[in-house]
C-alpha cells in the first residue's frame, strides 16, 4: 500500500568537521609605566641615574654651545718718526712757526726740542711735553737766540730741528731737516742778532 506519511521538519546532517571555537582576541598586557619604573628603583640608584642625567645635559651644552672667537690683537703702534711731521709755517718777529701733524696711531708727546746746532738756544710755545693727535694737529711757536756770534761758523748748516718724540711703542729722537724758506729765514735772523760777522754768514 501506497501513501505519504506526515511531513516532518527537516534536520541538516550535522558537520561531519566542527568548528573551532573563535579564541578570544588580547589585545595586550599593561606594562609597567615609567613612573612605576623609577618609583620601584632603590633611592640610591636614583641618585645616581639623576647625577648621570645632570652630567650628561652639562656635557652636550658645552660642546654644542658655540666657542666665543678670540679678539684679533690690536696692531702695535707705529713709530714715531714715521707718523710725525712738522710743518714749517714762516717767521714772524723773530719767532719761527710750525705744524705738527701725526698722521695715525694714538697720542703723540713731544719731550724735547732742540735747534739744530748747540751753540743755538731755542725756546718753543707751548712749551714740552706737548701732545699731537691724529685728530688735531698743534701749532708750534720757536725762538731761535745766538749763545754766542763770535763762535758762529761763517757757513751755516743748522736748517734743522731736533724733536724727541714718544708714543706707546718707542722714544725716538729725529731731526727734520727742512729747504728753502727755514734756512732762508734762520739766516736772515743771525745776520740781524750779529751785527759784527753779519755779511760772512752764509748758507751752506
Amino acid at each position: 500500500m501506497t501513501g505519504i506519511g506526515p511531513v516532518e521538519p527537516h534536520e541538516p546532517a550535522a558537520d561531519s568537521h566542527p568548528r573551532a571555537p573563535h579564541p578570544t582576541d588580547i589585545v595586550g598586557a599593561d606594562s609597567p609605566r615609567p613612573y612605576d619604573r623609577w618609583t620601584a628603583l632603590p633611592p640610591r640608584r636614583r641618585r645616581l641615574l639623576l647625577a648621570g642625567l645632570v652630567t650628561a645635559a652639562t656635557v652636550a651644552g658645552t660642546l654644542l654651545l658655540p666657542r666665543p672667537e678670540r679678539p684679533t690683537p690690536a696692531p702695535p703702534d707705529p713709530w714715531p718718526a714715521q707718523v710725525t711731521h712738522l710743518k714749517y709755517e714762516g717767521a714772524r718777529g723773530g719767532t719761527f712757526r710750525f705744524t705738527v701733524r701725526v698722521d695715525h696711531g694714538g697720542t703723540m708727546m713731544i719731550r724735547h726740542i732742540r735747534a739744530g746746532d748747540p751753540r743755538l738756544m731755542l725756546t718753543s710755545t707751548p712749551r714740552p711735553p706737548i701732545e699731537a693727535t691724529p685728530d688735531s694737529p698743534t701749532t708750534l711757536t720757536v725762538r731761535i737766540d745766538v749763545r754766542d756770534c763770535s763762535a758762529l761758523p761763517r757757513a751755516l748748516d743748522m736748517s734743522y730741528l731736533d724733536l724727541t718724540l714718544t708714543n706707546r711703542r718707542a722714544r725716538e729722537l729725529h731731526s727734520f731737516i727742512f729747504v728753502e724758506r727755514y734756512p732762508h729765514d734762520l739766516l736772515t735772523l743771525l745776520r740781524a742778532r750779529c751785527k759784527e760777522p753779519r755779511a760772512e754768514l752764509t748758507q751752506r
